[in-house]
């Protein structure tokens, strides 16, 4: 018996249904050339979904893949309806160096400016309190403080420390290197630190300071800085936007006995 076209057809994949993936790698990788080459420079607009769609003529669900899909590789960010913009290059952060971002910044010849958007005393909340070692609550501290490189908003950074330690620390310029600071006027010296970094959605304020979109996702990197006796002295939460974020350690191997697996003496989290 003769089978019949119809049934023919329904074994045999269509070119059709591929067609859309097609145009979405194809676009994205053509958008993705022109960020590469410099055609397209940190900050400039990208094509909105409609201009895409049209000139390439696919639909404005495939231009919006293809314009998400460099948003989540970091080469571009969001900001609502003024649309989509060129990431500039990531922000390198070695976190297993004992220096702070500011000085590592500075060293590398970056353009960093530090705003205070706002200093408090205040008692600590219970997971502030332990961290710092300190009473339920205890006074503390508080200041948060956005980073700027070349203009852009990086990190949103909230810091706690002990006010009964450090009474006036917040009538120094908070514009700077807590760990220096800490160290040239009340001899805190940073030896060690504890660091957790984990993704979390930003608050509205957080996405507002960094030019984000509410509860956009971003790279949370939580740190406890210990001084020479492993007493805390300070702790603090880093919001970063997560395109321009690059974060590195260096791990040291421990020689263990024959027969038993290697392990590192310093780790960086990644919840």
């Amino acid at each position: 018996m003769r089978k019949s076209n119809d049934a023919t057809d329904m074994t045999q994949p269509t070119n059709n249904a591929k067609e859309p993936e097609t145009h979405f790698a194809r676009i994205a990788d053509a958008l993705r050339q022109r960020i590469k080459s410099g055609g397209l420079r940190a900050g400039a607009a990208l094509p909105s979904e409609r201009a895409v769609a049209e000139t390439h003529n696919v639909s404005r669900m495939t231009a919006r893949r293809a314009l998400e899909a460099l948003e989540a590789e970091g080469l571009a960010y969001s900001e609502g309806r003024r649309g989509r913009f060129v990431s500039p290059a990531r922000v390198s952060y070695d976190v297993s160096q004992m220096v702070s971002f500011v000085a590592d910044a500075q060293t590398k010849g970056l353009d960093l400016d530090i705003a205070v958007i706002d200093a408090e005393t205040q008692p600590a909340d219970p997971r502030v309190a332990r961290a710092l070692g300190l009473g339920d609550d205890a006074p503390v501290h508080k200041y948060t403080r956005l980073f700027r490189v070349d203009g852009h908003p990086i990190f949103l950074e909230t810091e706690y420390v002990s006010a009964a330690r450090y009474p006036d620390l917040l009538e120094h310029d908070l514009r700077q290197s807590t760990t220096a600071l800490l160290d040239q006027h009340f001899g805190a010296t940073a030896r060690a630190g504890e660091i957790t970094i984990r993704m979390r959605a930003m608050s509205h304020s957080e996405a507002a300071h960094l030019g984000q979109s509410a509860n956009r996702a971003g790279l949370e990197l939580e740190q406890i800085i210990q001084n020479a006796d492993g007493q805390p002295f300070c702790f603090g939460r880093q919001i970063w936007r997560g395109e321009l974020a690059e974060f590195s350690a260096r791990a040291i191997v421990e020689t263990r006995p024959s027969g038993t697996s290697p392990i590192t003496s310093k780790t960086v989290r990644h919840p």
